[in-house]
C-alpha cells in the first residue's frame, strides 16, 4: 500500500513538471491539461478579489486600480499587466479630440493656449470659428457670444474657437455640442491678475486716477459707485473688467457680484460646463491636464510664453495692504479661483504618479527646444496697434524642420487670425465652380472649330428650285409688329 502511495505521488510530481515545461509557470493553472489544480487556484483568486474590490493596491509606488470582475477575459488580463498604472493603457487607445472651445479669460496666459491650439488646429486642417468682423480678433467682447457674432462656416463644421468671447452657454453648445466637445479655460491668482488688467488696460486714464502716485492703491481705497463708472464703459470697453474680470469673462452678470449665493450657484454651473479649468500658477501641470483630456501628443503642448507684459509695465512690488483691497474688491473671482484651484489639484492627484514623471520629461523637453530655437535678449512683439509686448528672436542656423516648430511657436493670435481667415477663403474658392471672366482673352468661342456655325449663303440651291432657303429679315429690327 505504501509503495503505491509513493508511485501516485511520483506520478502527480511528474505530471506537474510536465505541464510546467509544455504551458510556462504563468499559464500552468489555466492550462485545460490540470483541471483539478486550475479549480484550486480560481476558487482562491475569486476570493481574494472579492475581498478586496475597488481598493487600490500599492506596489512599487504605483497605484492599480483592481478589477471588481473576477472572470477577466485574456486579452484583459494580458493588457492590464502590461501597465502597473491604469491610466496609461486608457490614453494609448484614445483618440484626439478635435472639437474644442477655449473660453480666453483676460491676463491669465491665455495667448499661449491660443498659440497651442492654433498650431495644433493648423497642423491637423481643422476648422477655425472666426470673429465676422474682419478688423476685429474677439467676438464682439464684451458682449455676450452670439452665433451671428462669427463668420459664416458654410457647413464646414466648427473645431477649435478661442479667440476672446464673454461666455454664452446656449450658442457656444449649439457650436460645440456637449457630448463631443470639450470646454476649457484657465484662471489666474486673482490679485496678480487684477493688477495686471488695470496697468495694461490703462483703467486708470478713464477713471480719473492716472495723476496718483500710485492709481491702483488709491482707486481701491476710493472706487467710484457703479452708476459713474457705466456710462464710461460705453467709450472704454475695457472697464467691463473693472471689477472681477474673469467672472464677467465667464458670463457673469454684474448684479450678481455681491450675491454670495447666487455666485456659489455660478461657480457650479461653471464646473459643470468646463472639462478643464487651468491655473496659470501651474501652467505646466496645467498643459499636461489638457494633454491627457485631448489625448495629444507632447510636441503639441510645447510652448513659448506670449504677450508677456514688458518688465517695465510691471508693477514691481505691490504692499499686503493692496493684494487685502484687490481680495476685498474682488471676492466674487477670489472665491472663482479658490473653487477650482481645488478642483485642479483634485484631477493632478487623480492622474497619478506617472504624472509627474510624464511633467519632468515636458519639461525638459521645453527647455531644449528653448535653447535650440531662442536667441537669448530682450526683443518686443507688436501685440496690438501700438501696443508692444515681450518677443523672441530666432536663432541663426536652426534645421528647417525645427525651424518650422519654432516660427509657428512664435506666432500671435492676430496673425493666425489672417491667415486663418485667407485659408478658408482658398477653402472656398476650390470648393465653388471658377469665376467666368469676361474680359479673359482666352475666353473666346474661336478656340475651337468643332461646332463652328456654317450658315446657308443666299443663293444656293440644294432642292433644284432655285429659291433661297434662308429666311428674309423681319422688316422691323425694333421690335415693331409687322402687318400680314
Amino acid at each position: 500500500m505504501a509503495i503505491h502511495l509513493r508511485t501516485l505521488f511520483w506520478s502527480l510530481i511528474i505530471a506537474t513538471a510536465i505541464c510546467i515545461v509544455f504551458y510556462g509557470k504563468e499559464r500552468f493553472f489555466s492550462t485545460p491539461s490540470c483541471p483539478k489544480a486550475n479549480g484550486k487556484i480560481l476558487m482562491a483568486r475569486d476570493s481574494k478579489i472579492h475581498s478586496a474590490q475597488s481598493m487600490p493596491i500599492e506596489s512599487k509606488g504605483f497605484l492599480v486600480e483592481t478589477k471588481t470582475n473576477a472572470a477577466l477575459k485574456p486579452e484583459q488580463s494580458n493588457k492590464f499587466k502590461k501597465s502597473k498604472y491604469s491610466r496609461r493603457t486608457s490614453q494609448k487607445s484614445c483618440s484626439p479630440i478635435d472639437q474644442i472651445l477655449f473660453l480666453k479669460t483676460h491676463k491669465t496666459g491665455g495667448s499661449t493656449i491660443t498659440n497651442i491650439l492654433n498650431r495644433y488646429g493648423d497642423s491637423n486642417n481643422l476648422t477655425f470659428v472666426l470673429p465676422k468682423q474682419k478688423q476685429l480678433f474677439t467676438f464682439m467682447w464684451p458682449a455676450r457670444f452670439r452665433l451671428s457674432y462669427t463668420a459664416p462656416l458654410y457647413n464646414f463644421g466648427a473645431n477649435i474657437m478661442c479667440n476672446h468671447a464673454r461666455f454664452n452657454k446656449r450658442p457656444m453648445n449649439h457650436l460645440f455640442p456637449k457630448k463631443q466637445s470639450r470646454y476649457i479655460t484657465i484662471l489666474r491668482d486673482p490679485a496678480a491678475q487684477y493688477e495686471s488688467v488695470f496697468n495694461f488696460m490703462h483703467l486708470a486714464n478713464p477713471l480719473g486716477f492716472k495723476d496718483e502716485d500710485d492709481p491702483l492703491g488709491t482707486f481701491l481705497k476710493f472706487p467710484p459707485p457703479f452708476q459713474e463708472i457705466r456710462p464710461l464703459m460705453k467709450k472704454t470697453l475695457a472697464l467691463h473688467l473693472v471689477r472681477n474680470p474673469m467672472l464677467f469673462d465667464l458670463g457673469l452678470d454684474f448684479r450678481y457680484f455681491q450675491n454670495v449665493t447666487a455666485v456659489e450657484r455660478y461657480l457650479d454651473f461653471i464646473e459643470n460646463e468646463f472639462d478643464l479649468v487651468m491655473i496659470l500658477e501651474y501652467f505646466d501641470e496645467s498643459l499636461l491636464l489638457l494633454k491627457r483630456l485631448l489625448c495629444w501628443k507632447m510636441k503639441d503642448i510645447l510652448y513659448f510664453k506670449l504677450n508677456e507684459r514688458q518688465d517695465k509695465q510691471k508693477r514691481k512690488f505691490m504692499s499686503s495692504e493692496v493684494k487685502e483691497d484687490i481680495k476685498s474688491w474682488n471676492k466674487a473671482d477670489f472665491m472663482l479661483y479658490q473653487h477650482f484651484n481645488r478642483t485642479f489639484w483634485r484631477k493632478v492627484r487623480a492622474e497619478g504618479p506617472s504624472f509627474q514623471r510624464e511633467l519632468k520629461r515636458f519639461r525638459r523637453q521645453k527647455r531644449a527646444l528653448t535653447r535650440a530655437c531662442l536667441q537669448q535678449g530682450d526683443f518686443l512683439d507688436e501685440a496690438y496697434t501700438g501696443v508692444y509686448v515681450k518677443g523672441f528672436s530666432l536663432k541663426k542656423n536652426v534645421p528647417e524642420k525645427k525651424k518650422l516648430l519654432c516660427e509657428s511657436m512664435m506666432k500671435n493670435e492676430i496673425s493666425y487670425v489672417t491667415y486663418f481667415r485667407e485659408r478658408m477663403k482658398t477653402r472656398i474658392e476650390s470648393t465653388e465652380e471658377p469665376d467666368e471672366y469676361l474680359d479673359d482673352p482666352l475666353n473666346d468661342w474661336e478656340v475651337a472649330n468643332d461646332l463652328e456655325h456654317d450658315p446657308i449663303l443666299s443663293g444656293a440651291d440644294s432642292s433644284g428650285s432655285g429659291e433661297s432657303l434662308t429666311m428674309e429679315r423681319p422688316s422691323s429690327s425694333e421690335g415693331e409688329p409687322t402687318n400680314p
